[in-house]
């Protein structure tokens, strides 16, 4: 009763305001005008950001605000009558917070010449941080080593190969232009946004506002760029490989040339010509990567005897990735409205390295995407202090794989074909046999309001509507000729086919869910201190039924249950969200947050065997999905420090705690028939403590710097939701632990250091240093004396270095960018992947008990997993030319 009256509360005040704020796409810029000779204020003076509309009048204490100023660097021009006009230039603007601009006009009396041109500095310290984010510009994007999104999170504070905080991977909402893009199937990112494409990327590893929703660790909001008024565009092309030193772990890579990696980029804005002020922007981008973990043809997919090998002896890449990819924007602006349209589109076909087919190549499957967003956005400032919008957006993503395009080619062979006879062998022959597709449909509506209906308080609502398709098939091959007697040739009989639709290796399903989500937040902005708080509200509906009784899973007419299903309950939450920040001079502020996090599971395993496929028997083979899953929590603290220690340098220092609850497991539930199976249920759980140190230099003197060290625990009863499932398919079963143990990405201490050296216009280079203590893994029984410890051993430490170098040069009115960008210069092997018996990648004392090998190859050989190592040494030189 609670709960839907608290819906018709939220429902009612958006049908009241009936409007919608861009969620964490725009910030502020407020201040104070004065006399420069008396220090009073000037009241009414113009404020406007040049080249836009934006602008603002002084009040009688001289203050001033510009809400809805879209991230960037910008000039603001501030004018009044007996004074000069005065221009603050590089006035940096970020998403969700205040940039501060005081401006002391000059009397026309004072005999200076000029206009007064003011550079304001970027400030070290954010009064109006109350939590852990950073904020990365597109400026800043173009001279680190990076090229994709994934690698730029990865270089902020407590982020492990995307884990949060401690978190699992699939805990972080990703948007573009304020609207989730987040994949619901299995909750990773959908789309490529090109560095291109990217104004600014904003990245919340602590506490955030209520405005963001779905989401249990993080944010990653990607605001993108708009044309204007001029034209701009620019080419970039180029080429690498990868080279690093023949050790029998990464082959066919000791000789440098640049057919290995072609990358062809390009960008144009401007006006359209069309209307006065519709501008455009558009980039695109062809990608080809030929890998760099090559297999070698020994066998050909149609081999069957071991000892009758008919491959060519060619390396063949296993890990090839070719992708295209397309942004666009058209943006209307008028003084009081302002329209745009987006597209983001690509699509790629790579394949992934498998070690059991490093002699058999050419049986592994290719993996397909292709991805469509389209964003329709209409906004209208009523006036200065109020700004409304509404927001759709229509998202596909399709994914698909298959070794061959025709389910029924001739060079499919039997699934069994070209296992070997024994262990720490190749594949002899063979292929790959499974296929799937699935694709999600997202159908998001958006509402919102914001208004700065006072000096102090900025009031931000909105509602979110969201309908979603998930289709998911996949199916595997069967040989229809069953146990017919051998042919001719001594190979068993095979006859290519599929099970029948809706049996274990080939099922189906279509799903509709569908949520509603609602917010209000104030950010309270006084003198002593800032103030975000906010409450949201997210319903979820899975749209769908379970078997009543879910011991008779098999439908058994003779036990209770039978033909009968139950709808799934709709799912509904608060959460709370407040931080403070108290800035405790000009050189200093504290803040601490405070919030609840909620997350539904990812679709995939709500919706796994929704038809409960059961296999009968005493053996645990067969799970489902749980339409039914409760919502996952976070309950997160933070305590946070900036202070500016020395001129242009400032440190930070944050600890936070993380609880962590209902979790995604599993239970095993016993039928009245005796079989067995397993089911997705809300029952683990864990915790994440540390604390992080920053020092950061801001760019002078030739150089910036940025360096942090998280030391960070994370501990909960299993990193793995399957990990019950997993347990219990050995006899005896492993014991599913039930307390504390580290997580499999519970790294104690991390390092990331990056720099910048140059002369901005002229040279440039950045590098990236990374250091992170070994992650744990759970050792074989034979060395830890029979007793299995979950994750009590730990990997060896990895460290990597990347460099970006940059000459700029102008031709004519073309400017010119040739650069030299090298990942892993050291070229080190860091060891991810290892053996339980010795804590390394490269040695397995359980070869001792391997008996002879029945194949070509040796033991040492099948040990240089380079699926167990980083990847090796990549050079690339390019040219960038651009007007």
């Amino acid at each position: 009763m609670r709960l839907k009256f608290i819906a018709i509360v939220f429902t009612g005040l958006s049908i009241l305001l009936s409007y919608n704020l861009f969620a964490g796409q725009t910030g502020k810029i407020a201040g104070k005008v004065t006399d420069s000779q008396t220090g009073e204020p000037v009241i009414g003076a113009n404020i406007i950001v040049d080249g836009t509309y934006l602008g603002a009048a002084s009040d009688i204490d001289g203050y001033y605000f510009i809400n809805n100023v879209p991230p960037g660097v910008y000039s603001v021009v501030v004018s009044s009558i007996g004074y000069k006009k005065t221009t603050v230039t590089e006035v940096q603007v970020r998403i969700d917070l205040t940039t501060n601009v005081d401006v002391e006009l000059v009397s026309e009396s004072v005999e200076l010449g000029q206009d007064v041109v003011v550079v304001a500095d970027k400030p070290l310290v954010i009064k109006d941080l109350t939590s852990t984010s950073a904020t990365v510009s597109s400026r800043e994007i173009d001279m680190m080593p990076v090229e994709s999104i994934g690698q730029i999170i990865n270089l902020q504070a407590g982020v492990i190969g995307g884990h949060f905080r401690g978190g699992r991977s699939n805990e972080v909402s990703y948007l573009i232009d304020g609207l989730p893009v987040t994949d619901a199937f299995n909750g990773q990112i959908s789309v490529e946004v090109e560095n291109n494409s990217i104004r600014e990327l904003e990245i919340i590893s602590g506490t955030f506002n209520a405005e963001y929703g779905q989401a249990m660790s993080g944010i990653v909001n990607i605001v993108t760029k708009e044309g204007n008024q001029n034209f701009e565009g620019s080419a970039t092309a180029y080429f690498g490989n990868y080279l690093s030193k023949d050790d029998g772990i990464y082959e066919n890579l000791d000789r440098f040339s640049f057919r290995g990696i072609k990358d062809f980029q390009f960008s144009l804005s401007g006006p359209t010509k069309i209307l006065n002020s519709l501008t455009f922007f558009v980039t695109g981008r062809y990608f080809n990567d030929e890998g760099s973990t090559f297999g070698k043809r020994v066998y050909n997919t149609s081999d069957y005897f071991w000892f009758m090998p008919t491959g060519d002896g060619e390396y063949v890449s296993m890990n090839p990735w070719e992708k295209y990819s397309l942004n666009g924007k058209l943006t209307y602006n008028l003084p009081s409205w302002k329209f745009s349209y987006s597209l983001f589109w690509d699509k790629d076909e790579r394949s992934y390295y498998d070690h059991a087919y490093r002699w058999t190549p050419d049986g592994i499957l290719n993996h397909f995407s292709k991805n469509m967003i389209h964003n329709v956005q209409m906004s209208f400032i009523p006036s200065q202090s109020t700004f409304t919008s509404l927001k759709f957006s229509a998202n596909r993503y399709e994914f698909y794989g298959y070794l061959y395009e025709d389910p029924f080619d001739p060079r499919y062979v039997n699934p069994i074909q070209g296992n070997p006879s024994s262990g720490y062998t190749y594949r002899q022959g063979g292929n790959q046999s499974w296929r799937y597709k699935r694709f999600t449909e997202s159908y998001i509506g958006q509402w919102t309001f914001e208004s700065q209906v006072s000096r102090e308080h900025k009031f931000k609502m909105g509602v979110e509507g969201r309908i979603t398709k998930i289709f998911n098939h996949s199916m595997n091959i069967i040989n229809k000729a069953g146990d017919e007697p051998l042919t001719d040739t001594g190979i068993p009989a095979f006859e290519l086919g599929y099970p029948e639709l809706h049996a274990r290796d080939n099922q189906q399903y279509t799903k509709f869910p569908y949520e509603i989500s609602a917010y209000i937040q104030d950010k309270m902005e006084y003198d002593i201190m800032i103030i975000n708080a906010g409450l949201r509200l997210d319903y979820f509906n899975a749209n769908t039924s379970m078997p009543a009784d879910l011991r008779n899973a098999l439908n058994n007419p003779d036990f209770p249950g039978y033909n009968e299903r139950v709808e799934v309950d709709a799912k509904m939450q608060l959460s709370p969200r407040i931080g403070v920040s108290f800035p405790i001079s000009d050189q200093g502020a504290i803040y601490f947050s405070y919030g609840h996090f909620f997350q539904i599971p990812t679709f995939e395993n709500l919706y796994a065997n929704d038809e409960y496929i059961i296999i009968p028997g005493q053996s645990l083979s067969s799970y489902t999905g749980n339409p039914d899953l409760d919502v996952q929590k976070t309950v997160q603290y933070e305590l946070g420090l900036q202070q500016v220690i020395f001129p242009n340098v400032s440190l930070d220092l944050t600890v936070y705690y993380r609880d962590i609850r209902n979790l995604l497991g599993m239970e095993i539930i016993n039928t009245y028939e005796g079989s067995k199976y397993a089911r997705f249920i809300n029952r683990d759980y864990g915790n994440t403590k540390g604390f992080i140190i920053t020092l950061d230099k801001r760019f002078a003197d030739y150089f910036s710097a940025k360096i942090d060290y998280t030391y960070q625990l994370a501990e909960g009863n299993s990193s793995d939701p399957m990990a019950v499932y997993n347990d219990n398919q050995t006899d005896p079963p492993v014991e599913s632990e039930k307390h504390l143990v580290p997580l499999n990405w519970d790294q104690r201490s991390t390092i990331n250091f990056t720099a910048n050296v140059g002369e901005p216009g002229d040279w440039n280079v950045g590098l990236i240093f990374q250091y992170g203590s070994g992650q744990p893994y759970t050792e074989d029984i034979r060395i830890s004396n029979g007793v299995r410890f979950e994750n009590g051993g730990r990997k060896p430490t990895f460290y990597s270095l990347d460099l970006k170098a940059d000459k700029f040069f102008s031709i004519g009115p073309l400017s010119v960018n040739a650069f030299l960008l090298v990942y892993n210069v050291l070229d080190i092997r860091n060891e991810f992947g290892v053996y339980g018996t010795t804590g390394r990648a490269n040695a397995d004392l359980n070869v001792k008990f391997a008996g002879e090998v029945i194949g070509y190859n040796t033991i040492d050989e099948y040990l240089k997993n380079p699926g167990n190592y980083s990847a090796p040494r990549q050079i690339r030189l390019g040219l960038r030319v651009g007007f």
